[in-house]
């Protein structure tokens, strides 16, 4: 009896805290004095410091008598090298809290950082689950797209470059004290980072909500989240400068990151890992370019969820079909989706090579994420799929 029970165990992970609306940074200096930090590491990158943005950060910590030392050099896909180089400037700067500010590549970057510093070693030792004993310093993480949900996660990508592989992460002691949804910083964002962003979510959710992790609370969020990016997407990249479509996006990568980040995602994710670590490819658009065929690949066995999800998304459209067109509807509405947003395009118009297939698959077959698809699959089914995106 009590080894079901334990079976049946569930917990669900999200920091401290989460701040959401207009100006919500301003509260950063506030949680820093209340917890009697004095100098952050600011993590980030050149893009976000040429536009400004990092300068916004620096004003509220100046403004409070906080000192600062600022890191912009975090890549896309962040590397080893990214996390040694700001671990550096930490230690040599006295810093004693960490600052993530941008998407998945910086804020994933700090919590990695942050590990270093209680823990020692070097990146390797913590790769896998829970592999750290002490608590990173205190880390706030300031979101500035509405995709990734890095700010609310324990989870953290680096990219290997010698390897060409992802390097995962998934440790409690990396979870964020606070987390930053701020509108006001996303306003400015291009559509295409929009785009595949917010199909990032969809990804998020979609996985989730299948994946063998899932559970009643998670697959509600996921649906949550689902229904967000279906009502919001297209209007936010045709109106980038309002204020309440970005706040709709941004609780729609929330809900999707509350639920995959506490059940799981699958093959799309997997994929999507070597995509990025060996083409060095926007890990948002590799989901996008991938979902819809992942989708097809796993409707063998998720079926009635996916045409659960049509009836509930599009029930006029679902009037008098079938479990199974409904469940290719919902698949269609996916690629529609992508098609409007900009997000269709073929893996053969993005540098990646038919000559790479083979280890591109055996790498995703590596990926911890594979073990929560519905289907185990095969090398040559993901050969295959690979085949169907190019």
């Amino acid at each position: 009896m009590f080894l079901r029970e334990v079976k049946r165990l569930r917990e669900f992970v999200v920091p401290r805290m989460n701040k959401f609306g207009a100006k919500c940074i301003t509260e950063i200096a506030s949680i820093a004095i209340d917890n009697k930090l004095t100098k952050a590491l600011i993590v980030t990158d050149n893009n976000l410091r040429k536009i400004g943005i990092s300068n916004k950060i620096e004003k509220i910590l100046y403004d409070a008598s906080l000192q600062y030392v600022t890191y912009a050099k975090v890549r896309p896909n962040p590397t080893k090298n990214n996390v040694y180089e700001a671990l550096a400037l930490y230690r040599k700067e006295n810093c004693d809290f960490i600052i993530g500010l941008g998407g998945g590549s910086a804020n994933d970057c700090s919590k990695a950082v942050g590990i270093l510093v209680s823990n020692g070693g070097k990146l390797e030792d913590y790769v896998g689950l829970n592999k750290s004993k002490q608590a990173a310093p205190l880390i706030m993480l300031v979101n500035t797209t509405a995709g990734t949900a890095s700010e609310i996660s324990r989870a953290y990508l680096i990219s290997d470059e010698k390897k060409q592989e992802k390097l995962i992460f998934k440790d409690i002691h990396a979870l964020p004290y606070c987390a930053f949804n701020d509108p006001e910083l996303m306003t400015g964002l291009p559509a295409q980072i929009t785009a595949s962003t917010g199909m990032d979510a969809l990804t998020h959710a979609l996985e989730s909500y299948v994946c063998t992790g899932k559970y009643p609370l998670s697959q509600k969020l996921a649906i949550a989240a689902i229904e967000l990016v279906f009502d919001n997407l297209r209007e936010v990249i045709d109106n980038p400068s309002s204020i309440e479509l970005r706040e709709n996006m941004i609780y729609a990568q929330s809900l999707a990151g509350m639920a995959f980040c506490n059940s799981g995602v699958g093959l799309v994710h997997a994929i999507a890992h070597q995509l990025g670590a060996v083409y060095n490819l926007p890990h948002g658009l590799c989901n996008a370019i991938l979902l819809p065929h992942v989708m097809q690949y796993n409707r063998r066995v998720c079926e009635d969820e996916y045409a659960q999800l049509a009836r509930r998304l599009f029930a006029e459209k679902c009037k008098n079909k079938s479990t199974e067109e409904c469940a290719e509807l919902m698949i269609q509405e996916v690629l529609r989706l992508s098609n409007d947003v900009g997000t269709v395009v073929r893996l053969r118009d993005i540098s990646v090579k038919e000559s790479d297939y083979l280890l591109l698959a055996e790498k995703s077959l590596a990926d911890g994420n594979i073990y929560k698809n519905p289907i185990m699959p095969s090398l040559e089914d993901v050969v295959e799929i690979l085949r169907s995106a190019y």
